[in-house]
C-alpha cells in the first residue's frame, strides 16, 4: 500500500530535470538566478568575471502558451557586459542535420547584430553552448569540447563564432571540475540525486536550492509538462512522416523494378518471383502491383 502511494505521488509530482529545455530556460531566465547562470558560464566557457559582471537574458519570458506555438524557440539568448552574445541550448535527441542547424542559428545571431550601414568592426563574438544527452562525436571521450574555425595549420582563423559542446553521456564518474558538477546537475533525475550533489560544493548547494525552488513552483511544473507533451507529439509526427516516406520509397522502388523488367521483356512469372524475393511481398501483393502497372 505504501509503495503504491509513493508511486502515485511520484506520478503526480515528477522531478523537474534541467534536461527539459523549458525547465533549463525557466531556471537560467530568472533574475534571482543570475549568479547561478554566471557560475555556469564561468565553469563551461572561457568567459571571465569581468565578461560576466553584468549579463542580460534577452528572451527570459516563458509561458505555457509559448510551448505550443509553432515557431517556439526555447534556447536561452543572453548578452554580457563585454558584448558577447551567448546561446544556451539543451538537446536530448540527435535530429537530422543537427550540426548544420546550430551553425546556421549561430551565424544568424552573428549577422543580425549589424544594422544597415554599420561597420563590421562592431560585431561581437557569438558563443553557442550545446548541452547534449546523446553522443555527438563518436571519436572522442571528452565531456566538453571548444570548437572554433581554424586554418589547416590549426591556427585560429576567427573567434567570432564559437561552440561549446557539453556531452552528458560522457560525464566522468569522478567529478573533479566545476563543469562536471554542472553536468551532474543537468543529469539529476530526483531530489535524492540532487541532495547528494549539493554536498559537493557551496556553488552546487545554492544551485540545487534554486532547482528545488523551481520544483515547488506549480506554474513551472505546468510549463515543463506542456513542453514534454509537445515534444512527444513532435517526435510522433516525425516518426509518422518517416514511416510514410519509407513506404512511399518502397512503392516507388517496386514500380521502378517492374517497369525496367517489363522493358527487358521479362515475363510476369519471373517478375513476380523477383519482387517476392527482393521486397518480401506476398503473391497477392505482387499481383496488385503488376495489375496496377498495366
Amino acid at each position: 500500500m505504501m509503495t503504491q502511494l509513493i508511486q502515485q505521488n511520484q506520478t503526480k509530482s515528477p522531478f523537474l530535470s534541467l534536461r527539459n529545455d523549458a525547465v533549463l530556460k525557466l531556471y537560467f531566465g530568472k533574475e534571482e538566478n543570475k549568479e547561478q547562470l554566471r557560475q555556469f558560464l564561468k565553469a563551461t566557457t572561457h568567459l571571465t568575471d569581468d565578461d560576466l559582471a553584468h549579463i542580460h537574458v534577452k528572451n527570459a519570458t516563458l509561458t505555457k502558451q509559448h510551448v505550443f506555438e509553432k515557431d517556439f524557440i526555447v534556447d536561452i539568448h543572453l548578452t554580457s557586459v563585454t558584448g558577447h552574445h551567448i546561446i544556451i541550448e539543451m538537446q536530448i535527441q540527435n535530429h537530422v542535420n543537427f550540426i548544420e542547424r546550430i551553425v546556421s542559428y549561430n551565424a544568424r545571431r552573428y549577422a543580425s547584430q549589424l544594422k544597415p550601414g554599420e561597420s563590421y568592426i562592431q560585431l561581437k563574438e557569438v558563443i553557442t553552448i550545446i548541452i547534449t544527452d546523446f553522443t555527438l562525436f563518436n571519436d572522442s571521450d571528452d565531456f566538453s569540447e571548444h570548437i572554433l574555425f581554424r586554418r589547416e595549420n590549426r591556427k585560429i582563423f576567427t573567434n567570432a563564432q564559437q561552440f561549446y559542446i557539453i556531452d552528458l553521456t560522457k560525464l566522468p564518474y569522478q567529478l573533479t571540475e566545476a563543469k562536471h558538477h554542472w553536468g551532474a546537475l543537468f543529469k539529476a533525475k530526483s531530489k535524492e540525486e540532487l541532495n547528494m550533489l549539493m554536498q559537493q560544493s557551496n556553488t552546487m548547494k545554492q544551485a540545487g536550492e534554486k532547482l528545488l525552488d523551481l520544483n515547488s513552483d506549480e506554474e513551472a511544473r505546468e510549463i515543463a509538462m506542456a513542453r514534454q507533451y509537445s515534444q512527444m507529439a513532435y517526435r510522433d509526427e516525425l516518426h509518422a512522416r518517416e514511416q510514410k516516406g519509407i513506404e512511399q520509397g518502397i512503392q516507388q522502388g517496386i514500380k521502378h523494378t517492374i517497369g525496367i523488367m517489363k522493358e527487358l521483356g521479362i515475363d510476369d512469372q519471373l517478375i513476380s518471383n523477383k519482387l517476392q524475393e527482393k521486397f518480401q511481398l506476398t503473391r497477392q501483393e505482387v499481383e496488385k502491383y503488376l495489375h496496377h502497372s498495366e
